[in-house]
């Protein structure tokens, strides 16, 4: 059924459901539509339940903040292209008034993933990091210790596009500036992807020198001394066989 009427507690809430710091600011009327859109673009990014493995989250709980998203959305949406009215009729009077958008749950602190017992690793394709907690070897905040670290040797993909000639410097910082005036929460190579300033193989190519170029993953156990050089080679051939045995 389509929103018609809603109350200001309810526009609130859904404003800083999508709209954050913006709707603390009094701001959700102003707000023009593109830009309304972007936001709830970047909040779905963020609360899609197919990225609950990546976030370590429970996909029910996901999607459940997907849903009061969309219907939060769906009453922003609805103000701004007058579809929507405000009710300010007493509320023994209230009719035809749409539920608010069910709160989220609030993120908690979620338990890592149980280990599997001895001879018993998940049967799909692991990463060293994920073989190394699996087996016992590291708790699981060491492992995403070493996720982040990783991703932090990563060379910027915009001085790699500059260094391979797609881009000039200050193309690169043009698209930064832009993309921080958007407020987009695109990758770099995304959003210079989408303003044409880079080719689909472009991209492709420099996201995989990226990875040919950042450090691995086993570095950082070893020099941390987590484990010696010998028990990392012991358990890269292990994850090589297991691996192998789920393609």
């Amino acid at each position: 059924m389509a929103v018609e009427v809603v109350t200001r507690e309810q526009l609130a809430r859904a404003a800083r459901m999508v709209l954050g710091r913006e709707a603390e600011r009094g701001l959700v009327g102003d707000v023009p539509l593109p830009e309304l859109r972007r936001a709830f673009r970047r909040r779905a990014l963020e609360a899609h339940p197919d990225r609950a493995r990546v976030l370590g989250r429970p996909e029910w709980q996901l999607a459940a903040e997907f849903r009061a998203l969309v219907a939060a959305y769906a009453i922003l949406e609805g103000i701004a292209a007058r579809k929507v009215r405000i009710e300010t009729v007493s509320p023994a009077a209230r009719v035809r008034t749409t539920p608010a958008p069910p709160a989220p749950p609030r993120p908690a602190r979620q338990a890592p993933p149980p280990r599997a017992a001895a001879g018993q690793l998940p049967r799909r394709r692991l990463r060293l990091a994920e073989y190394l907690y699996y087996s016992g070897r590291v708790s699981f905040r060491i492992a995403a210790e070493a996720v982040v670290w990783q991703r932090r040797q990563r060379p910027p993909l915009g001085r790699l596009a500059v260094e391979w000639g797609h881009l000039q410097p200050d193309d690169v910082l043009e698209l930064l500036s832009a993309r921080r005036r958007d407020g987009s929460g695109e990758l770099f190579g995304e959003y210079a992807l989408r303003r044409g300033a880079l080719k689909p193989g472009q991209l492709l190519a420099l996201l995989g020198q990226q990875r040919r170029l950042q450090r691995p993953i086993g570095d950082f156990f070893v020099q941390s001394g987590i484990v010696d050089q010998s028990e990392m080679e012991a358990a890269v051939a292990a994850l090589l066989r297991h691996n192998m045995r789920h393609p």
